[in-house]
């Protein structure tokens, strides 16, 4: 039994690891990437994606041409899910708001979507089918 929990130990740590390995360069954790546009040696900025020291997405910028586009902001749970994104226009200026739900299971189970008022737009869900 306790070379059963040591197997699954080691397979959780490599897990962890792989995971951790997506997030960093060189056993630096990445905090930001940036993705640009090059034409006739011209870099244009196209996105820019921000993370927190836990390595979640917080924060998603694009542009056009170079100018602000929109830009999304996203909060998690104890449990490491995205539970809320904001949406901003180009002016930065809140469009909506989506919150996000999870079932028993772990698994998205609904994104109910908000005006900047607060008022419910519109909901959309999930439904998983196993064999």
């Amino acid at each position: 039994m306790n070379k059963n929990l040591f197997i699954a130990f080691a397979a959780l740590l490599s897990l962890s690891s792989n995971a951790f390995a997506a997030k960093s360069i060189d056993g630096k954790q990445i905090t930001e990437i940036k993705e640009w546009i090059v034409n006739n040696g011209k870099k244009t900025i196209d996105e820019i994606t921000k993370y927190d020291d836990k390595g979640n997405k917080t924060e998603v910028i694009n542009y056009k041409d170079g100018e602000l586009k929109e830009r999304t902001t996203f909060k998690y749970n104890a449990n490491g899910k995205c539970i809320e994104e904001e949406h901003y226009d180009k002016f930065n200026k809140l469009e909506k708001t989506v919150k996000i739900e999870y079932n028993a299971s772990g698994k998205k189970s609904s994104e109910k979507t908000y005006l900047p008022n607060g008022k419910f737009k519109g909901e959309h869900t999930f439904e998983y089918i196993t064999k």
